[in-house]
């Protein structure tokens, strides 16, 4: 009987979550056909990584790669990471933009009834949380384990308070499921994010138990949830220390170049905050097109832009082609791919809740909402900006600050339904009470949007900082200003009526017109579609195409790779001037790529592509082994070969010391590669007399990414120069076997004093963080399995008594 209660409860809960699993198929229907969705991210990723699938394909896994940047650190997943198999089990259920919605679906339905909300009300939160746009755009963007991240959030913190709450069992199971995920996909902004949303918890539990002078259980359950993140971390200790060791080489770790006479320890501040939220653009969170919508959208031919172009003379399939791609954004970001809405309904009912739910977590829900929104400001509020950016730990290191409003998309949903809960289980006295909250929030926010409907078009200008590179004529300019008009009113209106139903139906409930559950379907319903069909507009089934088709269009060998691949002999690198060349990870499919795409460069060669690269030095090509350059042509594009690459290794003839950064970046600027080796002052120690032998000889004889083998034959000393990246710790360098010292030389390559004689030379990338990781994984892994089945068997034990 009791196992039956326990199938029963578990029953009732699956069907919300199998009639979402309905909805999204309906919505991702074109997975029905084998098509996925187009990415360009995870297009990208898949050019960049190709070199790794091919080891992968043969069993092999491979830490480094030189196909894109010159050569970068990959620091995959281990397999002695029980979140790695847990993922690939959750992948096999559901296609990717499914299984993201589901998952989130399905993690903060666990936080609402963490709250004790009833199902359809859970349902309601927790479909106004992942049909926010904020979630669509980034899938369709290809950010899918930043998406996966923003999912698990809410799973993790029930778990956290189902700890304080003394559910043991239960929260310890939470977050071992849902922090290990969290973790393992490793999209370290979401990661702080959460964390600053779990110190909130932590500061919360802390005032309850000075009020209530509790403070063992406070303590106990504190530590125990140290060590059970402390043993989750350790599973995914690989990904952690990896990440953590690469930190200070990428950009994100800062310069030793100065600038402004300092040298930067995080990303550039113009960087780090170029994505920042102008503070009217707050308002997109009610009302999607009150900046315009994304910087690519289809205007269609109803637009005052179509109209003009024919009237002005072009033809109606140009006039409809131009129309469908139009920069309707006009707030003050670079470019965005749509609006973070999170729901007129959504945010109506967390203005209702602040107003009337009596739970304590509406203060942490505020205070984590004002925050996140204003820190989404970014360069626009720099007060609060730069405290954080010079004084908290890794907050330097992340961009696009606009993410941060995760936090509030999550809180937003959170706090209304709990308040709708609240009333819906109250007795009457609670219904009357709630008259005048309904009033006030409704009031204030169809007040708002009907006067921005009614004289929107007079308080804004409507024109974009990025609209003068369009350099569009003034009838063109003043037809795009029309649109955004009319997309701007149209929003305004479509806001105050959500809103105006969504307090329709508490007001009829209130007043005992319609039931609860009738007054919870109906929510739920315009709930979703007010997110639903503002997602449309950026996610549809358009987006979607045959995976292989996909794949085969965008990795389609060109006659230009074609001429590059009959080139057999050892191996060299391409500069595509063709495409976007450092930021397109195409290039990397077939060739060693000059450029690349990835959001982690190495921080020395972006400084070497900004003062070097980009200004075509070919003492900088020449040094990198640059054998080939794709440019663009009036045919199309063309192969240009470079008979000044240096190859893969070659003596110099001196060496010449630098005091610094500064001077050794300048250095390249003026200087023969093929004789010269610049040396910071720092790797000095390592330098030797050398006599340079004209006849001396040293070859790449085997190439392998994470070992690579030379061959040195010299009558003296011999000073060498490798086209390959300096990166440390992980490469260990060996002359027969014996270890050997290398150094960095020429601002990013190695070098080797290599002695007289005929001596074998091997680099391979053997990172002691990397291995070690993977025992302690190993055994983390073990342990949180072994205490995941105890867990359970206390869960069901306990129902059954």
């Amino acid at each position: 009987m009791a196992s039956n209660g326990i199938l029963k409860d578990a029953l009732k809960h699956l069907w919300p979550a199998l009639i979402f699993t309905a909805l999204m198929l309906l919505y991702f229907y074109p997975v029905l056909k084998n098509e996925t969705l187009v990415q360009t991210d995870v297009i990208q990723i898949k050019g960049t990584h190709h070199e790794v699938e091919i080891y992968k394909e043969q069993g092999e896994r491979i830490l480094w790669t030189n196909s894109s940047f010159g050569g970068m650190p990959v620091f995959l997943s281990s397999p002695w990471n029980i979140y790695y198999h847990l993922h690939r089990v959750i992948s096999f259920l559901l296609p990717t933009p499914m299984l993201l919605t589901v998952l989130g679906f399905i993690g903060f339905y666990i936080l609402m009834q963490t709250f004790n909300v009833s199902i359809w009300l859970s349902f309601a939160g927790a479909a106004g949380f992942v049909l926010s746009s904020f979630n669509f755009i980034s899938m369709e963007a290809g950010h899918v384990n930043k998406v996966f991240d923003i999912m698990l959030m809410a799973p993790v913190l029930a778990g956290v308070i189902e700890v304080y709450r003394g559910k043991i069992w239960k929260g310890t199971t939470l977050l071992i499921v849902f922090l290990g995920l969290q973790i393992f996909y490793g999209h370290v902004q979401i990661n702080y994010y959460l964390a600053f949303m779990i110190l909130g918890i932590f500061i919360l539990e802390l005032i309850n138990t000075f009020k209530e002078k509790k403070v063992k259980p406070f303590l106990v359950r504190s530590l125990l949830l140290l060590a059970i993140v402390l043993v989750i971390i350790g599973s995914n200790i690989v990904q952690l220390w990896s990440t953590m060791e690469l930190a200070p080489s990428t950009t994100r770790g800062g310069s030793e170049l100065t600038k402004a006479g300092e040298a930067r320890t995080g990303l550039d501040y113009d960087y780090a905050y170029q994505w920042s939220n102008g503070i009217s653009e707050t308002f997109t969170l009610l009302i999607p097109y009150f900046k315009g919508g994304s910087s690519n959208e289809d205007l269609g031919t109803n637009s005052e832009i179509y109209k003009s172009l024919i009237g002005n003379g072009v033809g109606r399939q140009q006039a409809q082609r131009y129309a469908g791609s139009f920069p309707l954004y006009w707030g003050d970001q670079p470019f965005t791919a749509g609006p973070i809405y999170f729901g007129a309904i959504v945010c109506f009912l967390f203005f209702l809740g602040m107003l009337l739910t009596g739970s304590p977590v509406k203060w942490w829900a505020l205070s984590l909402a004002i925050l996140s929104i204003v820190l989404s400001w970014g360069k626009n509020f720099p007060a609060l900006t730069n405290l954080m950016y010079d004084h908290f730990p890794l907050y330097n290191k992340f961009r696009s600050v606009t993410m941060i409003l995760s936090i509030t998309q999550l809180v937003f949903p959170l706090v209304g339904i709990m308040a709708l809960q609240e009333l819906v289980s109250s007795k009457n006295e609670l219904k009357l009470k709630a008259m005048r909250p309904l009033m006030i929030s409704a009031g204030s926010l169809l007040g708002l949007t009907m006067l921005l409907f009614l004289t929107g078009g007079g308080l804004f200008r409507f024109i974009s900082p990025n609209d003068a590179a369009l350099q569009m004529p003034d009838w063109l300019q003043n037809s795009l200003v029309s649109d955004r008009v009319a997309k701007f009113r149209s929003d305004a209106i479509r806001s105050f009526f959500f809103i105006l139903a969504g307090a329709g139906l508490i007001w009829m409930f209130l007043k005992d017109k319609i039931t609860e559950k009738n007054m919870t379907i109906l929510l739920v319903l315009v709930i979703v579609i007010d997110l639903w069909t503002v997602n449309k507009r950026y996610l549809s089934a358009g987006d979607f195409k045959d995976e292989t088709r996909m794949e085969k269009e965008a990795f389609a060998m060109s006659e230009e790779d074609k001429i590059i691949l009959r080139d057999e002999g050892e191996y060299f690198r391409v500069m595509n001037l063709a495409r976007n060349t450092f930021n397109e990870g195409i290039t990397s499919y077939y060739h060693k790529s000059i450029g690349g795409y990835s959001a982690i460069k190495m921080g020395r060669y972006q400084e070497l592509i900004e003062n070097h690269i980009s200004r075509n030095n070919m003492n900088v090509f020449n040094m990198l082994n640059t054998r080939y350059f794709i440019i663009p042509s009036q045919s199309g594009q063309r192969v240009q070969p470079n008979p000044g690459a240096l190859g893969n290794c070659w003596f110099v003839k001196e060496a010449r010391v630098v005091k610094n950064a500064d001077e050794e970046i300048e250095a390249l600027g003026d200087f023969d590669p093929a004789s010269i080796a610049l040396v910071d002052e720092r790797f000095g120690k390592f330098l030797k007399p050398v006599n340079f032998d004209s006849a001396a000889t040293i070859s790449l004889t085997s190439y392998h990414p994470m070992k690579m083998e030379y061959k040195a034959s010299s009558s003296g000393d011999q000073l060498a120069v490798f086209s390959d990246l300096y990166y440390q710790p992980g490469w260990i360098s060996r002359i027969d076997g014996q270890v050997a010292d290398h150094f960095r030389v020429n601002y990013v390559l190695r070098g080797m004093v290599i002695p007289a004689g005929e001596h074998t030379i091997e680099f391979e990338f053997r990172p002691g963080s990397y291995f070690a990781g993977e025992k302690i994984g190993a055994v983390s892994s073990i342990a949180l399995v072994l205490l995941m089945i105890f867990n359970i068997y206390m869960i069901t034990a306990r129902k059954k008594n």
